[in-house]
């Protein structure tokens, strides 16, 4: 219970409503993730916690593709057949001699692979941001935007191992102050 001014109050209306969205919006998530996993157990018959990971060096595979290219087309295309192999190869090689194993060893050699990704990952680019440099607009291009991408966990924690992305944007047309 929250004292102000002498008023003895719960909760505030704005408090209210930022914390039933931010509820909602975590709730969203939770399935979101709770889904994802149910569709790759159910189509793999695998409990694969690496994904993460896999989304993360998809995106830095994109992101050497866009330094040497500057097309996001490329980059896109470059990141996802990476991806695309590096699952290949890690049902061959890995994941296939534990199809008839318990769930605990699928999901322990899945979580070990995605730390192992990570810190790969860190290894190679390091631990700073990476910025993606805006291509030049042409006159016509009302808006430009920048935005770097950079792995979240910390050492020490397991909990988060996707980039997460920092974006601005800047108007660049007539009009912009």
């Amino acid at each position: 219970m929250a004292r102000h001014n002498g008023d003895c109050r719960m909760i505030s209306w704005p408090n209210l409503v930022s914390q039933l969205f931010n509820g909602l919006a975590l709730g969203a998530l939770l399935a979101l993730i709770s889904s994802g996993l149910t569709i790759i157990y159910g189509t793999l018959g695998v409990l694969n916690l690496a994904h993460g990971a896999m989304f993360m060096i998809g995106g830095y595979a994109g992101f050497v593709a866009y330094q040497y290219t500057e097309s996001f087309i490329i980059a896109v295309i470059a990141g996802s057949l990476f991806v695309m192999l590096l699952g290949v190869a890690m049902e061959r090689v890995i994941i296939r001699h534990f199809y008839h194993r318990p769930h605990e060893d699928q999901l322990l050699v899945t979580f070990g692979l995605g730390i192992c990704f990570v810190e790969l990952v860190r290894l190679i680019f390091s631990s700073q941001s990476q910025l993606v440099r805006r291509r030049r607009c042409s006159r016509a291009s009302p808006i430009s935007a920048s935005c770097s991408i950079r792995p979240t966990a910390s050492p020490s924690s397991a909990s988060s191992r996707s980039p997460s992305a920092h974006c601005s944007s800047s108007s660049t047309g007539p009009g912009s102050a």
